[in-house]
């Protein structure tokens, strides 16, 4: 446990000193990784999926905020299903717009959210995103990754289903309209998991909320079994399309994420806490004070000690080797003017030459 408090301690300075570069540097690397997922499930338009593209549309998303690089993923997948379809660009375009201004009117700080979420589905950890911003979020970060839930099962319908009808042939317009509705609006699966996820997140952030001990550990604990009954459920209820091996296993991993998390960002050693109590002219407090993890960091001098005889020699040694002498004379004190004054040098001098 030390070792792990030490590691969090050198990595928050790491941070404090390099933040103006390791931030940017994360935002490049996230946004390469999104965007050629993005690519890898659709991939209409070769454009789009040249890696130089990739790396300039990640370097402007190195110096934007999050809610810029939200909006280029979602140009990059209207790009996409333009390449595919006019009617299929056009629907794209009218989702991803009531998306934008849903994010922009309730959650305008939740731009990360509507970009780790498709990517946590993508990395079959599905769980980790409502856990991870139930913890570091509000109770609004359940639009945004609801939102993320459905742009992930909208890229997935376009791959699986309507990419493979308008391969075979023609279709008619109104039927790859009714096809995309359909798709969207009777999706079961996705529809349960947008409850599991928004259910995840509210309960994580109300449960982290509490003033009890432990608090985020069980609240983790809370969003990952909240996500999987609510799967479980609708796997028995609505007959949905899920494995329940998976989702445990999904929940599981992701439960490890949220403790992994929550170390880093709040640590806290209820073993110590104390409960404080004290009072002014006009109330009465109450205070519950948590000490964090902390590890007491030792402060080590080296004290050299060296032999009056080798320190004479190493003098004597500078002063042959052609340092001047005056670098080792001895100071002189200074001389009181007071007592100057009280020195009689002509008998001093009539000694002197007497002495002669």
């Amino acid at each position: 446990m030390t070792i792990l408090i030490e590691c969090k301690e050198k990595l928050k300075e790491l941070y404090g000193s390099y933040s103006s570069f390791v931030l940017p540097v994360c935002k490049f690397l996230l946004a390469f990784v999104v965007f050629n997922e993005i690519n890898r499930s659709m991939g209409f338009m070769k454009l789009l999926t040249s890696t130089y593209v990739v790396l300039i549309l990640s370097l402007i998303c190195a110096i934007i905020p999050m809610g810029g690089m939200a909006a280029l993923a979602m140009l990059v997948i209207i790009g996409h299903c333009f390449a595919l379809n006019l009617i299929v660009a056009g629907i794209a375009v009218l989702i991803m717009l009531i998306f934008w201004f849903l994010y922009l009117r309730f959650a305008p700080k939740e731009g990360t959210a509507l970009i780790l979420t498709p990517l946590a589905f993508w990395f079959h950890i599905p769980a980790a995103a409502p856990i991870g911003f139930g913890l570091v979020g509000t109770p609004m970060s359940a639009l945004a990754v609801s939102c993320g839930v459905v742009i992930y099962s909208f890229i997935e319908l376009i791959r699986d289903k309507i990419s493979v009808m308008l391969g075979s042939g023609d279709v008619e317009m109104l039927t790859l309209v009714q096809e995309l509705l359909n798709g969207l609006l009777r999706d079961e699966k996705m529809l349960v998991t947008i409850v599991a996820c928004a259910a995840a997140v509210v309960i994580v952030n109300c449960i982290r909320r509490i003033s009890a001990d432990y608090a985020w550990q069980i609240s983790v604990v809370s969003g990952a079994v909240i996500y999987a009954l609510i799967m479980i459920a609708g796997r028995l209820v609505l007959d949905v399309e899920i494995s329940l091996p998976g989702v445990l296993i999904q929940a599981a991993v992701s439960a490890v994420i949220g403790f992994i998390l929550q170390f880093f960002l709040f640590g806290a050693d209820y073993s110590r806490s104390e409960h404080l109590e004290f009072e002014d002219d006009e109330y009465y407090y109450y205070v519950k004070a948590i000490p964090k993890f902390s590890v007491s960091r030792a402060d080590h001098r080296v004290k050299y000690i060296q032999d009056e005889n080798e320190e004479s020699a190493l003098q004597t040694e500078k002063y042959h080797s052609g340092s001047s002498p005056e670098e080792y004379q001895e100071e002189v004190p200074p001389v009181d003017g007071e007592n100057c004054e009280d020195v009689d040098y002509e008998s001093m001098l009539e000694d002197t030459l007497k002495n002669l």
